[in-house]
Formats: C-alpha cells, sequence, structure tokens
C-alpha cells in the first residue's frame, strides 16, 4: 500500500510538494507559538525589571539593636539569611549594610585658609556598605581601620577635607564624639547602580534645609567605614540594612501573583522577626502580569486563527488535488479494492507529504521564533516550550490530516460512474447555508466587538478583523462569481469571445469562491496586522521621541549648572552636536527643563506638539540681552564710599562681589572688614585672570560674627556707595554704575536685603530694614538677562492663586512670562515649562546644580564627542537614546503580540500562493485539453493565450483589491483592536 501511495505522489509530484509545503507552514506556525509566548514572557519581565525606578524592583529590611556577641559582618550576614528566609524568593541581588545617624563635623581651613575655624558640618550618615570601596573610586584608600573613615567628594568640598585631615561624628546613640580619619575620597562609579541606588542613605537627593550660597549640590552623602568602627564604639542602636534588588530571573521562575503572595507573607513574616519590610515591587509584578496576560492571550489567538487559515488552504489543496485523483479512486474501486484499501491510498496521499511537513516545520518553528524574540535562557521553561511546541504541532497535523479527509469524503463515496466521469459535481446546498452562518456569526461577533467596553482586549476582539475579513470575503467571493455570471451573456452579444471564456471559468470553476475567500481573508489580514503593528511602531517613536528629546542624551554630573553650560560649549563650539539641559523634577507641581536654547533647532529632536518651530521656541526662549559685565585680571579693586548710621559691637561688615568663573563655579571676591569713609580695596581673583574671565553675578553687602566668621545678609544702619570696579581695567565705572536701569534686585520669592539708587558718584546700596518673613536675599544683579524669563509652557498650566506666574527649580523660584503653549514638551510631558539654561541660571544665582544634569547630542554627532565632553571636566553617568527606548517599548506585551499577528498574516499569505499554485497545477491538465479544443475549433492563438491566464489574474487582482478595501473598512469601523501600549499612553 505504501508504495502505491509513494508511486502516486511520484507522479504528481507538484501537488505533493505543494502539500508538503503547506503542512511545513502549518507545523511551523503552530511549533512556534509556545515558543515564541514562552521567550517574550522572559524578554517582557527582563525589560520590565530594566525600565522599573528602582523603589519598583527592589525590597528593603530594617532592623534595629545593638551589637550583641560578635562583629557588626556577623550581624548583617545574619540579617541577611533572615531576610532571604522571610522572603523565600530566588531572583534577587543582595547589598548589606549599616549606618548610624548623627552630624559629621569639620573644622577645617576655609576659603583658602583666610577663615580658620569655621565649623560646617553634614548630617551624613555613618556608614558601612559592604563591598563600597568596589564600585567607587577613591583618592587615598579605603576606610577599614576602628578610626577611619572615607568621606564622598561631595561632603569633602563641602568640609573643606582631603585624605589625613580629621573629623568628628557627633550622634545621640554614641556617648561621645568620635575622633575619625579621613583616608579616602570616595565617587561613585555608577551613581545609578542598584548598589548605591537602591538605598536612600548612601547618596544624598535634596539640599541641606536653609543651605548657604556655597551649596550648590547635596552634600549630606554617606561618611563610609569598616566594620571596626562600629565595633569599638558599639552604639546604643544601630540599624541594619538590607537590600534585595530584583532580576528577571525572579518573574522568569514565578509567576507574578507567586511573587504577590510572597511578598505579603514576607511582610507578616519580617514583622514577627522584628524587621520593618518596605517595597514596592508589586508595582513591578502587576506591569508584568498585565504583559503576559495580554501575550498568553493574543499570541494564542493569532496561532489559532493561522491554524484556521492552513486548515483552510489545506482543504482546498486537497480538495483540488482530489478532483484529479477522482478516476484513480473509480478505477480502484472498480477492480474491488476494500473500502479500508481506498480511504488508505487516497488519504496516504495527503498524509504521507504533511507528516514530512510536520517533522519539518517543528524545528523551523523553533528557528524562527529564536530569530524573532531569541533563546530562552532558563532550562526549566525550555523544556516547557519544547512539550508544548510538540503537542501544537499534533494539533496542527490531525486537524490537516481531518481537513484532508473532508475534502476526500465526498470522493470516497461517489459510485464508480461518478468518479470516472470528467465534468464536475455540482455543489450541495448545505455549503451556501454553512457559508451564510459563517457571515451572520462574524458580523455578529463584529458587531460586540465593536462595542465592548473600553479597554477590553478579550480573544473576540483580537478575533475581530479575522472575522470582519472572514465575513466580507465570503460575501465578496460570491459576488465575484455572480458577476463574473452576468457578464457572459454581455461580452458574447458585444463580440468578445475571450472575456465569454474567461467569465464562464470564474463563475463555472468549482470552489473559485473558496479560493477568492482565502485570498482576500489573507490579504486583508496582511493589510489590518501591518497597518496596527506599523502605526504601534510609529507610535513607540514617538513616545520614545518625546520622552528622551534628541538622539542621544547623556546623564552627566557636573559642578553646577554654569559648569555644564561651560563645558558643553567648549566641547562643541559649532552649536551643531550638543546641547547642555538641566532637568528638574521636584519643583513643586511643575517638571521644568532648561536647555542652551540656541542650539535646540540643530539638537533637539523637534516636534510638532511643542507648540512651535525649534528656531521660533530659541528665539523666544533667548532673545537678545544686554552683554555680562566681565572681570578679566587676577585682582579685583573696589572703589568703595562707606557710610555707618548705626554700628553694632561683635560684627563686622564686608562688600563682595560674586563672580562665575570659566569653570562655571561660585567665587567670592570678598574685601573688608569696611569702616566708614572712603576706601579702596582689593581682592585676588587668580581663577579670572585669563581670558574670557569671570562674570559678574552680583554685589552684596555682609556682616559676620568674630567668632565663627559665617558670612549672611547685613543688617539696617550700613551704605556702601560703590564708585568703580576695576581688574587692571575698569570694570564697572561711574556711567554703568550710576544708570539704574542696568541694575535688578532679586527677582526670588526671598524680599531684597538692599535698597538700590543710583547717584552721581556711582551706585547706591542701603540695606533696608528688617522685614517679617523668609531671609532676604542680599545681591543686587547687573542686567544681562531679561526678566522676567520667557517660557513655553505644556497646556495644563499649574493654577495661581496670588501673586506671579513662577517657575521653580532646584533652589531657585523667578518670575516668568508665558511666551508659549504646547500640548506636550520634550522629557516632561504634558504639565511643564521650557525656559533658556543661561537666562534661568543668572537669574536664579545659586549656582545650583540640578537634579538631572544632561547633554543632548544630535543624530550626526560624531563619535568622539564623548571623549570631548569628558575632556572638560564631565562624568558621564548613563545614555539613553530613542532607538533605544523605542526598542524597548517594543518588547512589552501588546507590541509582541501585534508582532506575531502580523507574522501570521504573512504566513497566511504564503499559505494563499500555496493553494493558488496547487489550483494551477492540478487544471493544467484539463486547461490543457479546453484550450487545445477551443484552438482546433478554429480559436487564434492569441485568443487561447488570454483566456488561458486571464482567469487567473483577474481573480487574483479582484482579490487583491477587494482585500485591500476591506483593510480601509476594517480599520475605520473596528480600528486598533490592542493597544499598543498596556499603561493607556497614546500620541498626542
Amino acid at each position: 500500500m505504501l508504495a502505491l501511495v509513494l508511486a502516486a505522489l511520484r507522479a504528481r509530484r507538484t501537488q505533493a510538494l505543494t502539500l508538503l509545503l503547506l503542512s511545513t507552514l502549518a507545523a511551523a506556525a503552530a511549533a512556534a507559538a509556545p515558543w515564541y509566548v514562552l521567550a517574550s514572557t522572559e524578554r517582557i519581565a527582563t525589560r520590565h525589571v530594566e525600565s522599573a525606578p528602582i523603589t519598583e524592583r527592589s525590597l528593603e529590611t530594617v532592623g534595629e539593636g545593638q551589637i550583641e556577641g560578635g562583629s557588626v559582618a556577623a550581624h548583617l550576614e545574619a540579617n541577611a539569611q533572615l531576610t532571604q528566609s522571610v522572603v523565600e524568593l530566588g531572583g534577587f541581588t543582595t547589598y548589606t549594610g549599616a549606618y548610624l545617624t548623627g552630624s559629621l563635623v569639620s573644622a577645617a581651613p576655609q576659603d583658602g585658609g583666610s577663615a580658620l575655624g569655621v565649623k560646617r558640618e553634614t548630617d551624613s550618615p555613618l556608614t558601612l556598605r559592604t563591598g563600597g570601596c568596589d564600585r567607587a573610586t577613591v583618592e587615598g584608600r579605603c576606610a577599614t581601620g576602628a578610626g577611619e573613615v572615607m568621606l564622598s567628594y561631595r561632603t569633602a568640598h563641602w568640609l573643606g577635607v582631603k585624605p589625613g585631615d580629621q573629623v568628628s561624628y557627633e550622634a545621640v546613640d554614641v556617648h561621645d564624639a568620635l575622633q575619625l580619619t579621613v583616608t579616602g575620597i570616595y565617587r561613585p562609579i555608577d551613581p545609578v547602580d542598584p548598589f548605591w541606588s537602591s538605598n536612600a542613605q548612601l547618596i544624598a537627593v535634596d539640599l541641606p534645609a536653609g543651605a548657604p550660597p556655597e551649596i550648590t549640590e547635596p552634600v549630606d552623602d554617606a561618611a563610609l567605614v569598616g566594620g571596626a568602627v562600629f565595633d569599638k564604639i558599639q552604639p546604643a542602636k544601630l540599624r541594619f540594612v538590607v537590600d534585595m534588588v530584583a532580576e528577571p530571573k525572579l518573574f522568569v521562575e514565578n509567576t507574578p501573583s507567586e511573587v504577590r503572595a510572597f511578598l505579603a507573607a514576607a511582610t507578616v513574616k519580617a514583622a514577627n522577626n522584628r524587621l520593618s519590610m518596605y517595597t514596592s515591587l508589586t508595582v513591578t509584578a502587576d506591569r508584568v502580569e498585565r504583559d503576559r496576560q495580554l501575550l498568553s492571550l493574543g499570541v494564542p489567538v493569532g496561532a489559532f486563527q493561522l491554524l484556521l487559515l492552513c486548515w483552510f488552504a489545506l482543504y482546498l489543496a486537497v480538495k483540488y488535488t482530489g478532483e484529479e485523483r477522482r478516476p484513480d479512486v473509480g478505477l480502484v474501486k472498480l477492480r474491488g479494492a476494500t473500502r479500508g484499501r481506498t480511504w488508505a491510498l487516497v488519504g496516504g496521499q495527503s498524509a504521507v507529504p504533511m507528516i514530512a511537513g510536520a517533522l519539518i516545520g517543528l524545528p523551523l518553528g523553533y528557528l524562527v521564533a529564536t530569530a524573532v524574540t531569541g533563546a530562552i535562557q532558563e532550562p526549566a521553561v525550555v523544556s516547557q516550550a519544547a512539550s508544548l511546541s510538540v503537542g501544537a504541532v499534533v494539533v496542527a497535523v490531525l486537524g490537516a490530516l481531518l481537513a484532508a479527509l473532508l475534502a476526500e469524503r465526498r470522493a470516497l463515496g461517489s459510485t464508480v460512474a461518478d468518479l470516472l466521469r470528467q465534468a464536475p459535481g455540482r455543489a450541495r446546498a448545505w455549503r451556501d447555508l454553512f457559508d451564510l452562518v459563517l457571515v451572520i456569526v462574524a458580523g455578529i461577533a463584529v458587531y460586540q466587538v465593536k462595542h465592548r467596553a473600553s479597554g477590553d482586549a478579550a480573544g473576540l476582539a483580537l478575533l475581530a478583523p479575522g472575522l470582519a475579513a472572514l465575513a466580507c470575503a465570503l460575501v465578496a467571493s460570491r459576488a465575484i462569481t455572480a458577476i463574473a455570471g452576468r457578464m457572459v451573456e454581455g461580452a458574447l452579444r458585444h463580440g468578445r469571445p475571450a472575456r465569454a471564456l474567461t467569465a464562464i471559468y470564474l463563475a463555472r470553476r468549482p470552489g473559485v469562491h473558496r479560493l477568492a475567500a482565502l485570498m482576500i481573508v489573507t490579504v486583508a489580514l496582511l493589510g489590518t496586522s501591518y497597518i496596527t503593528w506599523s502605526a504601534g511602531v510609529d507610535a513607540g517613536r514617538d513616545r520614545a521621541e518625546l520622552e528622551v528629546g534628541a538622539d542621544r542624551v547623556l546623564i552627566v554630573r557636573a559642578e553646577n549648572r554654569l559648569a555644564l553650560l561651560h563645558a558643553v560649549r567648549a566641547a562643541d563650539p559649532s552649536g551643531k552636536q550638543a546641547m547642555a539641559v538641566v532637568q528638574s523634577l521636584r519643583s513643586a507641581q511643575d517638571r521644568v527643563l532648561l536647555v542652551d536654547s540656541p542650539r535646540l533647532p540643530a539638537v533637539a529632536a523637534w516636534r510638532p506638539e511643542y507648540g512651535m518651530t525649534a528656531e521660533q521656541a530659541a528665539a523666544t526662549l533667548h532673545p537678545q540681552a544686554p552683554d555680562p559685565v566681565m572681570v578679566t585680571g587676577g585682582e579685583l579693586t573696589f572703589d568703595l564710599d562707606v557710610a555707618m548710621t548705626a554700628p553694632e559691637r561683635g560684627r563686622t561688615l564686608f562688600f563682595e562681589a560674586v563672580l562665575a568663573d570659566p569653570a562655571g563655579a561660585r567665587l567670592v571676591a570678598r574685601v573688608g572688614p569696611l569702616v566708614a569713609g572712603p576706601a579702596t580695596l582689593k581682592a585676588q581673583v587668580p581663577a579670572c585672570a585669563k581670558a574670557p574671565g569671570c562674570r559678574l553675578s552680583s554685589l552684596a553687602i555682609t556682616q559676620s560674627t568674630l567668632d565663627q566668621k559665617v558670612f549672611f545678609a547685613a543688617r539696617p544702619g550700613i551704605e556702601v556707595t560703590v564708585r568703580g570696579l576695576s581688574a587692571g581695567s575698569p570694570v564697572l565705572g561711574k556711567e554703568t554704575l550710576s544708570d539704574r536701569t542696568r541694575w535688578r534686585l532679586s527677582v526670588s520669592p526671598a524680599p531684597p536685603n538692599l535698597i538700590v539708587a543710583p547717584a552721581a558718584a556711582g551706585l547706591v546700596l542701603r540695606v533696608a530694614p528688617i522685614r517679617p518673613g523668609p531671609a532676604t536675599d542680599p545681591g543686587v544683579y547687573p542686567i544681562d538677562t531679561p526678566a522676567p524669563i520667557a517660557s513655553i509652557r505644556a497646556k495644563r498650566l499649574q493654577q495661581r492663586i496670588a501673586g506671579d506666574q513662577r517657575v521653580t527649580y532646584g533652589s531657585a523660584s523667578i518670575s516668568e512670562r508665558i511666551a508659549g503653549s504646547a500640548t506636550r514638551l520634550p522629557r516632561i510631558g504634558d504639565q511643564g515649562v521650557l525656559v533658556d539654561l543661561e537666562y534661568a541660571d543668572r537669574l536664579g544665582a545659586d549656582f545650583g546644580a540640578g537634579e538631572s544634569m544632561q547633554v543632548w547630542l544630535a543624530s550626526d554627532a560624531p563619535r568622539d564627542v564623548v571623549g570631548r565632553l569628558e575632556a572638560q571636566g564631565l562624568i558621564v553617568q548613563g545614555e539613553e537614546t530613542i532607538d533605544g527606548t523605542a526598542a524597548r517599548y517594543a518588547s512589552f506585551g501588546p507590541p509582541l503580540t501585534l508582532q506575531f499577528m502580523l507574522l501570521s498574516a504573512i504566513v497566511g499569505v504564503a499559505l494563499a500562493i500555496g493553494s493558488a499554485t496547487v489550483v494551477a497545477a492540478v487544471e493544467r491538465r484539463p486547461r490543457s485539453a479546453e484550450l487545445s479544443a477551443l484552438r482546433n475549433q478554429g480559436a487564434p492563438a492569441r485568443l487561447v493565450q488570454r483566456v488561458a491566464v486571464e482567469g487567473y489574474l483577474i481573480l487574483v487582482g479582484a482579490s487583491l483589491l477587494t482585500g485591500l478595501l476591506l483593510v480601509v473598512l476594517i480599520r475605520t469601523y473596528i480600528g486598533d483592536v490592542l493597544p499598543y501600549f498596556a499603561d493607556g499612553w497614546s500620541t498626542p
């Protein structure tokens, strides 16, 4: 029997190869689905964990107590083991530490040694962080001894200490102040690494309350010590901390619901073990679960839809090849073959290529799925995927065999006379009724999907495009044959025999409408899948452009805003490759973006949502302003006239000029003590000796107590007339000083400390009466910026109950003039404000750093630009790109589902092409006989050639046009059945 089957297959090689191809596609699609789903779940877990804020992918346990029996290191190890036993989950990276809350105090010389005995302190916790020296660069050496400490570069800069200096630490839980030797100054290699960012005690993020102008960034970083310090002092209360940071493995080995259940139980168990547990990891678990549900629903729906197309295509292929086998079946029956042998002979001709296709499709599906989504990493998941893949292929093959038997059923049940008759039988009425039922069911389903609740993503919704395409395709395919039948009479009447013969073929050839329906469905599915997927990819790109701002964004560290601005301008003097940006996220309810706006057109990825063109935005944010006052020289001379009306005992008065040096640092040129009468005083400013020199930020009258040398705004009773400033050459002459329009007071909410008036001799500064309320601003500022500052705000403006409109960033709050509005703004979304960095920094005059310092790079920026930025003193801490962000969004559940639907649609088109190939191969012999008969009856060769190909061309063309029309109708009526962003984000 097998020999007969193989002989029959050799006789019809084209049909057999086509069945093999169709079966391979069906098996590959079935095999790929489990691999795709499970590999994608790993990918989803990885992306969500990697992109989640550190607070949403970590948990922390804190225990308090004394060190009893053993060292602090042993206590930390015991706490780590206890925490792991409480959580009972793998997939975490664990960090341990201990800290003591108190104050770090320094009495080192300040201001170059001219102010001995200044007492400066920070609220830095005394901290043991296991492995801290391995994740930081250290100037000096790591602190390990009982009297040693290591300070951050920010803390050390504020305290004015260096390796070898002494500091003291005061804490409530320690009886006497600790005297510690600074052995090293550390700088985290990567401050956003979970080792540092998972614990809020390590890197300070806020300026100290009431910080003096010298503090431009947080200084309360952890003071790192070795375990020997705590072992020696034995504090009354020490906090032991265990930070566990989730890895993607956590959600690969456990379902999100299991993670939530374990965390809920762990909270109770931690409390029972005298531990306080804090975590927001359940937020990430919810995101992973939501995406996996969408993927686990969408991909099987797409695979099932593809299998239906495969089975239908195989049904058509077997049906057509069965017509050619009808005489063979008749001869087999005529020779007395049993019913079983007849079924085996006929069914075997379909079963053999289908089984062979399954054997080929199984590894092919694995290769395709892994090529698209990557290999699965976990062995247990690999085993699960392999089992599901084999089961899916078995289902696909069984369905294909069932379709084949249904296609052969009529031939096997026919009489010998019917089988030997060459004319095809009439289609049965139940098939038309079945098509009608399918149309009705599909129409009802599409209607329900259209009127489903908002956000519903049920399987029926995902099947909606296919159902709509099926309903319309069945109707359209019937219409094609009906229209062809009506064209016959007209073509004959008008003397067009070729058209008439083609129409007869389309109208009367059995199965033409089903082939047309298959082609229409596959074209419609491919079109709708591609448009949905492409629109999603475009939306992902749009969102990435909105959230990133430029082609590449470097997260950097600089001393302050001005240092960042100077460094970027020095690294890119052309202004076409890089732009300095400071982002503030914690300023009241506003999110603020400070940009070097003249560079916006060249660097930013500008979008229509921003309200105006980049050129217009640059001109709006950075209008012309007076030139700044520059000091170029190593010595600054003050020509003053001092008058005192109410001198106070115990205070010393000074006059100072605050300068911005070429590197952007705050420099104070202070002279005094002041005495009544004219005076010419000098201050050394060596940093300003070389061009371009230093920019004058403000002039101020300050005072200091004799014992502390702490400088603050002067109290009433002092008046200073500034007659001139020079640095080898005049800096400020009488004409500029006496012009009141060249000077302004603070634009911050703090009341001014000075009353400013012009005089013939220069600029008169008089200390104003004391006012209740916040601390006063001691400065008077040269006007070198427009005020109030121009801004572009997103449409959702922060409501102001009273007072002027203000923009707040860092420690500065300045008046603003809203010069434009936008739907959204880069990086800060639909609620925020865009202002010029240079003008904002000058107006704020706080020399602040900002919460996120960035350098935006243009798409054509050369590779060496990062090296040039680092050569200017910037430290690159991270990088974001539009391409990388868009790729991250494409790795979540809905995009992966849409991608699979598109791949399924492409396979569906291949199935339709295969079915059309089978039809052409099967009809070649009878069509050749028909066309030869026409030629013998005198038909011209040109007419015969036209009839031979025109039917196929019209069938394919009509199916293609109908399918494209259906794409438009489906998109218009149904729209997107699956949002590209699971969090509900939509393109503006």
